[in-house]
């Protein structure tokens, strides 16, 4: 990267609301890679400590930016990890919540790099080269480009609380990078992912997407109409793992975001099971009877994980049948 262009986004005026911590390695540091990490009353000093232990990570900066969670014990959390961080760290907070994809978009603003790589507070790298990984990916990689490494549940809990969370995210997500190349922005999940900083100017995220989900499929389908999408075997776990009626509660609110998705997306939409399912279902007599009847089902831990995730799967299709135009 040119030191005029470092020099020049050093000097980027913060957003209004805006209150920055920077470690003592932040104002010296000549990073090849941006980490962007958006948090939300979730405890990241994990994740920083598992970067620091990374390969590599002398060549990058990390920025954590908290999305107005007002929680000034978990905020000073962090600020005293990112002292104790060999790596420069910067710490954003913002005076107010206004969801993932504004977040995501003010983080993005604080990087001083080409490429950024998006992160989730509760991920946590699977390899010691994860950063070693991406940086070999970025020495190659010619143009502007989406290079999603994948998500995996390696490390993740196994209490039984979590057993349906997990059930859906290895039926879902725990995806391999061939079976992801067949659809490539479909599975663009914001979890973890590095992505050319042309992209996020020409394409950043909607923040129409005001509650949680669809905003990283959306974003990933409108980047791969301009710009190559492409997956490759580097994962990290997500270990901020739901319990079953916290996933319950998390989807519920999703619809909306679901429906804005489809509108948009509308082939791709079409090739989605759980939007063709939505769309059956809308037809369906009583159907808010039905969503309550696959809920119990869903939740109730007697019954074996395959019946319990076809039932979420059924239940969130019956809810988002109530969003569809």
């Amino acid at each position: 990267m040119h030191a005029a262009k470092l020099v020049h986004d050093q000097m980027k005026p913060a957003l209004s609301g805006e209150r920055i911590h920077d470690n003592v390695y932040w104002r010296g540091a000549a990073p090849r890679l941006s980490i962007c990490v958006p948090v939300y009353r979730y405890d990241a000093t994990r994740l920083l400590d598992a970067l620091a232990a990374c390969a590599s990570s002398a060549l990058v900066e990390i920025i954590l930016y908290d999305d107005g969670s007002g929680d000034q014990d978990l905020l000073a959390k962090l600020e005293s990890q990112a002292g104790r961080t060999a790596a420069a760290v910067r710490v954003v907070s913002a005076a107010a919540n206004r969801g993932r994809s504004a977040a995501r978009n003010a983080a993005i603003r604080h990087a001083r790099t080409d490429w950024y790589l998006l992160l989730d507070a509760d991920m946590i790298p699977d390899d010691v080269q994860f950063l070693e990984n991406y940086l070999d990916v970025i020495d190659v990689t010619w143009e502007p480009a989406v290079i999603v490494g994948g998500y995996s549940l390696k490390s993740a809990p196994k209490d039984r609380k979590f057993a349906l969370h997990r059930w859906q995210a290895e039926a879902s997500e725990c995806l391999t990078a061939a079976v992801r190349n067949a659809a490539p922005g479909r599975y663009v999940f914001t979890s973890n992912v590095l992505v050319h900083r042309l992209v996020l100017q020409a394409s950043p995220f909607d923040e129409r997407f005001a509650a949680w989900g669809w905003e990283d499929t959306d974003w990933g389908l409108r980047a791969q109409q301009w710009f190559s999408v492409r997956h490759i075997e580097n994962t990290a776990t997500h270990m901020g793992l739901e319990a079953d009626k916290d996933l319950v509660a998390k989807y519920a609110r999703s619809g909306e975001n679901f429906a804005l998705m489809t509108t948009r997306h509308r082939d791709e939409a079409e090739r989605m099971p759980l939007y063709r399912m939505a769309k059956r279902l809308r037809t369906l007599p009583m159907r808010r009877h039905a969503a309550s009847l696959a809920r119990s089902v869903a939740l109730f831990r007697g019954l074996p994980l395959a019946i319990r995730g076809r039932a979420l799967k059924t239940w969130r299709a019956l809810v988002y049948a109530e969003t569809l135009g």
